[in-house]
């Protein structure tokens, strides 16, 4: 590059670099007719005269401009001039993950769980458009000022619809995050790209990867073979239960992870929901909840008492040996007639006395009989007459129930009920949603269960957000409690990224955690139509009734350049280009694009 500023294609003015991959340099821009700063991707020269290259890098281009998501990095443009081919992506003010966990890490587990769920969020767009990203590390996610995450890079990502880049048996990524069937040489799924975000997640908490090694060979296989120390190992404030999260989504056996990124996110999400609570119910070990780190003071059984027992007055008697006997030595002519009365109240207080040993070693015997084999069926008393002890069974597991079902499995077990104060809560209404004596204690029959029942989501007023940009939008919508689903549509007065409609309207009270839809605008573009797979003159014919659309020539290809030939009819339409760009059936494209059609030869 000269000193002076270069411009690209009269319109594209790079700055200054901002980084550099090994296939290419990004540099800070300007869109000179936008006047919007802008991050340019350059490919490095060396691999300009390289097909595969540059197949790979316009691939990355427009795998990502498919993706209207909020946390993937919007791609806006793609060219070349001369030996310099470029693409031209959203520039976000920030820093990359990778350098903010070398500069910061381990993170709060807040500020962790929410950059991982806004990245498992766009790797679920990805992967419902049909990409698997493929090479997913920290220096791919970028972190604005206000720890907004947004995934870059998907110059490696895989398309269902495509076939693949490489050679079979060529692994793509970065060995410190590759799964292990990566490693391996197979083929990567959706599911490869959540054990790569299990590591970023590891390395997030604990500051360390998994896996080091003296080379790439080296980590990969321990990526394949080697169990990852335990987080808590590092960094032991981690609580146990987001670690076992954290090493699900790293299992070597894909069917063990959680089995998307959605599922992934929700895991950390009912993690960080349940781990505020300040009284939560044990529950069972049943699927999908997740392990308590301790059981709050709140919910603790309460020590088993003996069951009440008549108790005889509290008169104090002293004991034998410190009443005091007649004087047998006394002569016989200071003993009066009153020796008679002393006689009968000795026997008196000894008998009293004896009573009260009886009851209180009763008392004592049952209170040990109760701490050691209180489930028997009857004690003994030191009479030899037997006493009942309290019949025991296990608190059933209530959270999850209907409030019928609760009280009916508590009466089939004799088992008394307290309905406390019931609140709001995503769970149903009338669904128990916490218990003070947690499922499985032993507990007497007759013993009251306090159970916590659901109000219900509570219902809030969707918020109006319409003419809005997307981001500040689907931020008010969450804050009310709303999730957000965008779609994404052509509009010739709108400006592109803003809100055109929702779904529900505003002024409508709808229970929190309800998805509002966002219908969002990209600008002055039109839908290519469904013309691959149509034969040739359906095709023309379609286009000649478009005048957004026109139709330049018809590329009618061999063997060479469609590798099923002979399974295609001939005449049928196999691929276009839309402004010399791949297009695909419902594709966005720019009003008045040149269109390209390879159809099969005859």
């Amino acid at each position: 590059m000269s000193e002076q500023p270069r411009i690209l294609n009269n319109r594209y003015q790079l700055e200054r670099k901002l980084g550099q991959g090994g296939m290419a340099t990004v540099y800070l821009g300007r869109d000179l007719r936008l006047n919007r700063p802008v991050a340019i991707k350059v490919l490095h020269g060396q691999y300009a005269s390289d097909e595969q290259f540059l197949r790979r890098f316009k691939h990355e281009a427009d795998a990502a401009a498919q993706l209207g998501h909020p946390n993937i990095v919007r791609v806006y443009d793609i060219g070349a001039e001369g030996d310099l081919h470029y693409i031209v992506m959203e520039y976000v003010q920030g820093t990359d993950l990778k350098e903010i966990i070398s500069l910061q890490a381990p993170l709060p587990v807040p500020r962790t769980l929410a950059i991982v769920r806004q990245v498992a969020e766009a790797l679920q767009a990805a992967h419902d458009s049909g990409l698997v990203h493929r090479d997913v590390k920290p220096q791919n996610v970028l972190i604005d000022a206000n720890d907004y995450a947004r995934l870059s890079d998907f110059g490696i990502a895989k398309s269902k619809q495509s076939s693949a880049l490489t050679d079979p048996g060529t692994t793509f990524g970065t060995a410190d995050y590759l799964a292990p069937e990566q490693a391996q040489g197979l083929g990567a799924t959706p599911l490869s790209d959540v054990y790569a975000l299990g590591v970023l997640t590891y390395e997030m908490l604990t500051g360390r990867l998994p896996f080091s090694g003296d080379s790439p060979l080296a980590v990969a296989l321990q990526h394949i073979q080697a169990a990852p120390p335990p987080l808590r190992s590092y960094n032991p404030s981690i609580p146990p239960q987001l670690e076992a999260i954290v090493l699900q989504a790293m299992s070597k056996d894909p069917a063990q992870r959680p089995q998307s990124a959605r599922a992934f996110a929700e895991l950390l999400r009912l993690y960080r929901e349940r781990g505020n609570q300040a009284t939560m119910a044990v529950p069972s070990a049943n699927a999908g909840r997740l392990p308590q780190t301790q059981e709050p003071a709140e919910v603790r059984p309460p020590r088993q008492q003996p069951a009440p027992q008549a108790r005889p007055r509290q008169n104090y008697a002293p004991p034998l040996a410190a009443q005091q006997p007649v004087p047998m030595n006394q002569p016989q002519a200071r003993q009066s007639s009153g020796c008679g009365l002393w006689v009968i109240a000795t026997l008196l207080l000894v008998g009293i006395g004896g009573l009260v040993y009886v009851l209180m070693f009763t008392n004592v015997m049952d209170s040990i009989s109760q701490a050691f084999g209180g489930n028997k069926a009857t004690q003994v008393t030191p009479t030899g007459e037997p006493t009942p002890a309290p019949e025991m069974v296990e608190v059933p597991d209530l959270v999850g129930r209907t409030e019928s079902e609760a009280l009916d499995l508590l009466k089939s077990l004799e088992l008394g009920e307290q309905r406390k104060e019931p609140r709001n809560d995503l769970a149903p209404a009338a669904t128990v949603i916490g218990q003070d004596v947690a499922a499985g204690t032993k507990v007497a029959k007759g013993t009251v269960i306090p159970f916590t029942l659901s109000l219900g989501p509570a219902q809030v007023e969707i918020p109006d957000v319409t003419r809005q940009q997307f981001d500040a939008a689907s931020d008010a919508l969450v804050r009310a409690g709303f999730k957000v689903r965008r779609t994404d549509t052509p509009d010739q007065t709108i400006p592109a990224g803003f809100v055109l409609r929702q779904n529900p309207p505003a002024g409508l009270k709808l229970a929190q955690g309800s998805e509002i839809e966002l219908v969002v605008s990209v600008g002055d573009l039109v839908i290519f139509p469904d013309l691959i797979g149509r034969q040739r003159a359906e095709a023309e014919a379609i286009l000649a009734t478009r005048s957004d659309l026109r139709l330049d020539i018809v590329d009618e290809q061999g063997p060479d350049l469609i590798p099923n030939f002979d399974s295609i009819a001939a005449n049928m339409v196999v691929s276009a280009t839309a402004n010399g760009q791949p297009v695909d059936n419902g594709a966005l494209i720019p009003r008045g694009s040149i269109i390209v059609l390879g159809v099969r030869r005859p």
